[in-house]
C-alpha cells in the first residue's frame, strides 16, 4: 500500500467520525482565547504593542566590547527610562545593539550618553523616535484597516457563495487563524508593529485561499463523491500551505541567524504559526461544518452528543 492509499484510508476514518474531530480545532480555539485572556489580565492588553503604535524610541547602535542585554537595560533603567527592551542583531560587521525605549521621547545624545556612562563605547547607527500621538493614530488606523480587511473578506465570500453556512465556514477558519496567531504572539513575546500586523492580515488571505478551495469544489462539483472530493480538496491545500511554512520558517531562520530578532523573523514567525493553525481549522473543522450541513446533519447536536 503505498503512501497516498494509507493517508488516505487515515482520511477516510477522520471523514466518517468528523463531529469528533470537529471537537480539535474548537479546543484550539479555547485554548488560544485563554492565553490571550490571561495576558490581558495580566498587561493589561492581548499582547505586547511596539513603539509603531505605543510611540518611543528605536535606537541601533555599534558598540565595541560584549554587551549583555540585560545591562543594557539596566543601565537605561538607572538613568530614568525604565522599561527599555534590549535586542542583540548580528551583521556582517559583528553584533549590533537594538534598545526601544517607551515615552517620554529621548533624543540621540541622550540615548548615547546612558551607555557611555555605563562604560560602553558606542556610534549611533540609526535613531527613530514616534511621539505617542502620531502612534495612538497609527494604532486607530491599523484597527480601521484590519476590521475592513476582514469585513471586505467576509462580504466578498458571502457572495461568492449566497449561503451562510459555507460561509460562515470560511469565516470560523480566517477568525480562527487570527486568534491563534494572536496567542502564539503572546506566549512568544512578538510585539504587535506595522510588520506584524501585516501578517495577521496576509493569514487571512492564506486562509480563505485553502478555504475556498475545499467549499468551491464540495459545493459546486458533483461528478465525484463527497468524500473523494473533500479529500482531493485537502491535498491541494496541505500542500499549498505545507509551501507556505517551509517557505516562512527558512526565512525565519535565515533572518535570525543572519540578523537576530527582527520584524523580518517576527513576521515570518507569525506566519508559521497562523498557517499551521489554518491545517486543523480548515480540515477538521470546516470540512466538518461542511459535510454536516451537504448530509443535513446538526454538527453541534451530534457533535455534543
Amino acid at each position: 500500500m503505498s503512501l497516498e492509499q494509507r493517508l488516505e484510508k487515515r482520511y477516510s476514518e477522520i471523514y466518517n467520525n468528523h463531529q469528533k474531530y470537529f471537537l480539535v480545532p474548537l479546543a484550539l480555539l479555547m485554548l488560544a482565547v485563554a492565553v490571550l485572556g490571561f495576558s490581558y489580565t495580566q498587561n493589561g492588553e492581548f499582547f505586547q504593542k511596539g513603539t509603531d503604535f505605543t510611540g518611543g524610541t528605536e535606537a541601533q547602535f555599534q558598540i565595541n566590547g560584549s554587551f549583555p542585554t540585560t545591562e543594557i537595560e539596566q543601565a537605561f533603567s538607572d538613568a530614568g527610562k525604565p522599561g527599555a527592551n534590549a535586542i542583540t542583531q548580528q551583521t556582517s560587521e559583528g553584533k549590533n545593539l537594538l534598545v526601544e525605549i517607551p515615552p517620554p521621547d529621548i533624543n540621540q545624545s541622550e540615548a548615547e550618553d546612558i551607555l557611555t556612562d555605563a562604560g560602553y563605547q558606542v556610534e549611533v547607527l540609526q535613531f527613530n523616535s514616534i511621539s505617542a500621538s502620531v502612534s495612538n493614530q497609527f494604532f486607530l488606523q491599523a484597527q480601521i484597516a484590519f476590521v475592513l480587511a476582514f469585513t471586505v473578506m467576509s462580504l466578498v465570500i458571502f457572495i461568492a457563495f449566497k449561503d451562510i453556512t459555507p460561509s460562515m465556514a470560511v469565516i470560523f477558519a480566517a477568525a480562527g487563524d487570527i486568534i491563534i496567531a494572536g496567542a502564539g504572539m503572546a506566549l512568544l513575546g512578538i510585539p504587535l508593529t506595522l510588520g506584524s500586523l501585516a501578517a495577521l492580515l496576509m493569514l487571512i488571505g492564506y486562509s480563505v485561499d485553502t478555504d475556498i478551495v475545499l467549499s468551491s469544489r464540495t459545493l459546486k462539483r458533483e461528478k465525484d463523491s463527497l468524500q473523494s472530493r473533500m479529500w482531493e480538496s485537502l491535498k491541494t491545500g496541505v500542500t499549498m500551505s505545507s509551501g507556505g511554512i517551509a517557505g516562512f520558517t527558512l526565512l525565519y531562520i535565515v533572518s535570525y541567524v543572519i540578523v537576530g530578532p527582527s520584524e523580518l523573523s517576527n513576521i515570518a514567525a507569525v506566519m508559521v504559526i497562523g498557517l499551521l493553525a489554518d491545517m486543523p481549522l480548515t480540515w477538521l473543522g470546516n470540512t466538518a461544518i461542511l459535510k454536516s450541513y451537504i448530509e443535513g446533519e446538526d454538527l453541534i447536536y451530534r457533535g455534543g452528543a
